[in-house]
C-alpha cells in the first residue's frame, strides 16, 4: 500500500528527522558517534552535512521543554517565510485588526502544513511539560465554557453589531453598554464574556469596556467572507454540545456497535436519526442550516479545490464515471470537474436531496457535467449502473456510521463494480497518540490533531459512527470486497485524505 505525503498523519520524515537528530545531539558520548550518524544520514539524503563536516558538540543535556522551544521557533520561520514567498511582501496578519487575513486562504503544501502541525503541537505539549499539572486538567474541564462565550456571543450578533457602529476600528472600539442594550442582555454579564473571549483573542478589548472586532472574532460576522456563523447556531442547539451530556452512558451501553446507540436516537429522538430530523424542522429549517454549516466548515479549513488536491486525479484517464456517492446537493461534484473535466459525474442522494441539487444546479447556471440521481446507498445501485462505473467517490459518508452500516455501504457498490472500478474514500484519517521516545511531540503530532478528535467524538455523539484510522478503513475494506491501495494527504491544515481501494478479486459475498 502507498501512502503520500508521510505516515499518516504524522508529521513530514524531514520535519521529524530534523528534531530527532536535535534530540540524539544532546545525548551522544562523543563525536564520532555523532559522525557515524551524519554520514548514516548522507547516505539516505535526509542531510546534505558531508561527512567531514566538524561541528562542536554539546555534552549538557537538553531538555524537552527546551528542544519543543526551538521547534516552535523554526516552524514560525517557515510559516511567516512560506507566507512571504507566495504573497510577496506580505508580513503575518496583526491578530488585533478587523480583517480576513490573506494568510489563512493559502494553499496548505505539505511544507506549510507540516510547520503549522509542528508549531500547534509543539506549543500545546510545551505547555503541558512546563505549567502544573492540577490546573492543566482545570483548564480542560472548565473548557466547555470557551463554547457557551461563542455561542452567546454568535447568538447576539455581536460581532455584527460592532462592525455596524465602527466597521474600520477608527472609533476605539464599542462601548459594552451600547452592545448590551442592542442586545438585549445585561451589559455586567456581557463584559464577562467579553473579556473572556478576548483573552482567547476572539475579540479585543481596545480600552476598559470597549470592544472591538480582530481577525478571529470576523468568522462570527454574519456576512464576513470567513464566516461560521451558521456553523455555530448549528451545532448549538439538540446538536452535539446538547448531546454530549449523555454520552458517557453510549460509551457503557453494551449495544455500542449498533447505530441506535448513538446519543441522539438513544435520548432525544427515538427511532429518529439525525438526517430525519434535520428533514422534520419547519420550511426546512434545519437541512438548509446544515448545508450552510458544511460548506462554512469546509471553507474555514481551506478552498474548495484544495479538499481534493493532493490526489493523482490524472492517472484516473481523460473520461469515465464518477459516482459521487450520498454527494448531497453536488457541492463535491462541482470542484471535482476541476480535476476530472471529461468525466461525466453522477451524485447519487435522497430525492428531496436529489430536487434540491437539480435546483441548486440550475440557480447558479453551472455548465458542469453533473448529474443528480436518486439511490439509497444501503440498496443495490440502480441496475443501468451495473458494471458501468469507473469510480466510486465518498467524501465524508462513512464517518456518520458504524462499521457494520460502512461495510453494507461499500458492499452494494462492489457488487455493481467492474474489475478496473476504483473506490475513493475522502475523510479524516487518525492515529493514536503512541509516546515517541524519539521525539518530544506525540508521534501523531499531539494537538495538531484536536480538531479530528473533536470531529470524531461528535460523530459518535450524533450517529454513533466516527473517524477512522487507516487500520480500520483496511479492515472495512477487506469486509466489504476492496483493497486498501494507497493513502493520499490533501491539501488542507486538517487531517484529510483519500483513502483508495480496488476490487479484491478473491472476494466472495
Amino acid at each position: 500500500m502507498h501512502i503520500s505525503g508521510g505516515n499518516l498523519p504524522r508529521l513530514g520524515d524531514k520535519q521529524r528527522i530534523k528534531f530527532q537528530t536535535a534530540f540524539l545531539i544532546s545525548r551522544l558520548p562523543s563525536a564520532d558517534i555523532f559522525g557515524a550518524i551524519l554520514s548514516f544520514l548522507s547516505a539516505k539524503h535526509f542531510s546534505r552535512i558531508p561527512a567531514t563536516c566538524s561541528l562542536p558538540i554539546n555534552k549538557m543535556p537538553v531538555s524537552a521543554a527546551q528542544q519543543l522551544a526551538e521547534l516552535i521557533l523554526q516552524a514560525v520561520k517557515d510559516i511567516e517565510a512560506d507566507t512571504a514567498t507566495r504573497i510577496p511582501g506580505a508580513q503575518t496578519t496583526d491578530i488585533n485588526l478587523p480583517t480576513v487575513a490573506a494568510e489563512d486562504h493559502l494553499e496548505a503544501t505539505p511544507h506549510r502544513r507540516a510547520a503549522l502541525r509542528t508549531l500547534k503541537g509543539a506549543t500545546h505539549q510545551l505547555l503541558a511539560t512546563l505549567m502544573p499539572a492540577g490546573l492543566h486538567v482545570q483548564e480542560l474541564h472548565y473548557s466547555h465554557f470557551q463554547t457557551t462565550a461563542l455561542d452567546i456571543a454568535a447568538r447576539a450578533r455581536i460581532a455584527d453589531l460592532i462592525y455596524s457602529i465602527d466597521p474600520d476600528s477608527t472609533k476605539g472600539g464599542v462601548h459594552v453598554a451600547i452592545l448590551a442594550e442592542k442586545a438585549g442582555m445585561d451589559p455586567r454579564k456581557l463584559s464577562h464574556v467579553l473579556r473572556f473571549l478576548a483573552i482567547r483573542n476572539v475579540f479585543v478589548e481596545e480600552k476598559l469596556d470597549h470592544f472591538n472586532n480582530n481577525r478571529h472574532s470576523f468568522p462570527l460576522r454574519t456576512d464576513s467572507a470567513n464566516t461560521i456563523w451558521n456553523a455555530l447556531g448549528h451545532l448549538k442547539k439538540r446538536s452535539v454540545y446538547q448531546l454530549s451530556s449523555n454520552s458517557p452512558r453510549c460509551c457503557s451501553t453494551r449495544r455500542a456497535a449498533e447505530r441506535s446507540a448513538g446519543t441522539m436516537l438513544r435520548y432525544y429522538e427515538p427511532g429518529c436519526d439525525f438526517f430525519e430530523f434535520l428533514a422534520r424542522s419547519k420550511d426546512g429549517y434545519r437541512a438548509e442550516r446544515f448545508g450552510k454549516t458544511m460548506i462554512e466548515l469546509s471553507r474555514s479549513s481551506g478552498t474548495g479545490e484544495a479538499h481534493y488536491k493532493g490526489y493523482d486525479w490524472e492517472k484516473l484517464g481523460p473520461n469515465g464515471t464518477l459516482i459521487d456517492v450520498g454527494g448531497g446537493i453536488g457541492g463535491p461534484a462541482y470542484h471535482l470537474t476541476t480535476y476530472l473535466p471529461g468525466w461525466k459525474i453522477v451524485v447519487q442522494d435522497r430525492p428531496e436531496v436529489v430536487k434540491d441539487g437539480k435546483e441548486h444546479y440550475k440557480k447558479i447556471a453551472s455548465k458542469a457535467n453533473v448529474e443528480f440521481e436518486e439511490a439509497d446507498f444501503f440498496k443495490e445501485q440502480p441496475p443501468h449502473r451495473a458494471q458501468e462505473v469507473d469510480v466510486y467517490f465518498l467524501r465524508h459518508i462513512l464517518h456518520d456510521w458504524p462499521a457494520k452500516a460502512c461495510v453494507e455501504i461499500l458492499t452494494q457498490l462492489r457488487k455493481a463494480a467492474k474489475p478496473t472500478s476504483r473506490l475513493l474514500i475522502a475523510e479524516t484519517g487518525l492515529e493514536p497518540p503512541l509516546l515517541d521516545r524519539q521525539s518530544p511531540i506525540l508521534a501523531n503530532g499531539g494537538m495538531a490533531t484536536f480538531l479530528s478528535h473533536n470531529f470524531s467524538l461528535a460523530m459518535m455523539t450524533l450517529f454513533n459512527g466516527e473517524e477512522r484510522s487507516t487500520q480500520q478503513f483496511t479492515e472495512i475494506f477487506g469486509k466489504a470486497g476492496w483493497k486498501l491501495e494507497s493513502v493520499s494527504t490533501l491539501t488542507t491544515v486538517l487531517d484529510r485524505f483519500i483513502f483508495e481501494g480496488v476490487p479484491d478479486p478473491s472476494w466472495k459475498q
